[in-house]
């Protein structure tokens, strides 16, 4: 029976993407430097594959990837590959976000919200905006973003970079980590630090 679905705490998002990095570490024999090899992980660490294929969109939606449990697949729309070569963040954060929905609502039973013999559609894909989505999807939208934020960015790199003087200037630096930088802004913000 697929559990409850809640909000998670930043604590959790970072104990989160703490155990992604570890296991990165003890599959790769490398330490994690940003900015972070989100396609190995994703490929390497955690056995997906990464494909682009043609997403369905509603009026006025913009979907820019989805999850395919069952082919233990990471899909990126191929409508959006011109946005996603010409502006640095999206991509990667796309992939992240979908590592987020394997981690959380597909893998690990301690944290399952779905069971994939029971689940109809074979791809999962969800605008945290579509209409009509329920509360239970929004609530995986919320926190599949977090955790994408908390593996692109993380807490112990972001500090460092921020006490050691390397974040002056927020467009620089996230092109360097391969983020938007509204991605990093906000980052910032949930961390209680501002632009040096």
């Amino acid at each position: 029976m697929p559990r409850r679905t809640f909000p998670r705490t930043d604590e959790h998002h970072a104990k989160a993407a703490t155990q992604v990095f570890l296991k990165h570490s003890a599959t790769t024999g490398t330490t994690i430097a940003l900015p972070i090899p989100i396609e190995m992980i994703i490929e390497k660490t955690y056995g997906l594959t990464i494909s682009w294929e043609e997403l369905k969109e509603a009026e006025g939606e913009s979907l820019l990837g989805a999850l395919a449990p069952r082919a233990r697949k990471i899909i990126l729309n191929s409508r959006h590959q011109a946005m996603f070569e010409e502006f640095i963040g999206p991509e990667r954060f796309t992939l992240a976000h979908e590592l987020a929905h394997w981690i959380y609502d597909a893998d690990s039973p301690e944290q399952l919200t779905f069971e994939l013999n029971q689940v109809d559609e074979d791809i999962h894909c969800h605008h945290h905006e579509s209409p009509g989505l329920t509360e239970t999807l929004r609530v995986r939208e919320m926190n599949a973003n977090k955790l994408a934020a908390h593996i692109l960015m993380p807490d112990n790199l972001v500090m460092q970079a921020y006490h050691g003087g390397q974040i002056c200037d927020l467009t620089e630096t996230a092109r360097n980590w391969g983020v938007s930088r509204t991605a990093l802004q906000i980052r910032l913000e949930s961390m209680g630090l501002s632009l040096l």
